[in-house]
């Protein structure tokens, strides 16, 4: 299961995402945003991001106006490996050398078509593991060193 997440930036190219996910039949659940009233892009990224870390979805996909704002806010969530992506070789590096587990995109700086061709490279492009899996092995030895000195900076309690 996919979840896809857009800000009023990315709501007109978040449609265009649910077409091309429609089209490869694979299911997902739209957390919002549906209009183009102002909205805060943290609130979309976190939707996405925590169902991706807590596993209740396999990957996600996120747009706002240029995808920095929702890359940053997604990227603080433990486990996510959210990659901005502007065509479909970085698309495809961000899956088979980093196995990216949320897309992002800019609806200002995409155009449709390069959208929709990101998109599908994204989708059908598997992690090579290999040399790579001990790379992002060692992402995640620094997410676990960031979470035990972030609980013993705050005395032990829970995040």
């Amino acid at each position: 299961m996919l979840a896809i997440g857009a800000d009023h930036g990315g709501v007109h190219l978040k449609a265009v995402v649910i077409r091309a996910l429609e089209r490869h039949r694979i299911p997902f659940v739209d957390v919002g945003t549906n209009g183009e009233a102002s909205v805060d892009y943290p609130d979309f990224a976190a939707k996405v991001a925590s169902g991706v870390a807590n596993g209740d979805f396999d990957r996600g996909i996120l747009i706002c106006g240029t995808g920095i704002g929702m890359s940053i806010a997604a990227n603080k969530f433990y486990g996510v490996r959210a990659a901005l992506c502007h065509n479909t070789y970085t698309a495809r590096m961000s899956r088979a050398h980093n196995d990216a587990n949320i897309l992002v995109l800019g609806e200002r700086v995409t155009g449709v078509g390069v959208a929709e061709e990101i998109i599908n490279v994204w989708l059908e492009t598997d992690f090579e593991g290999g040399r790579h899996a001990r790379r992002v092995e060692k992402i995640h030895l620094h997410e676990n060193q960031e979470a035990a000195a972030d609980s013993g900076r705050r005395g032990g309690e829970a995040a």
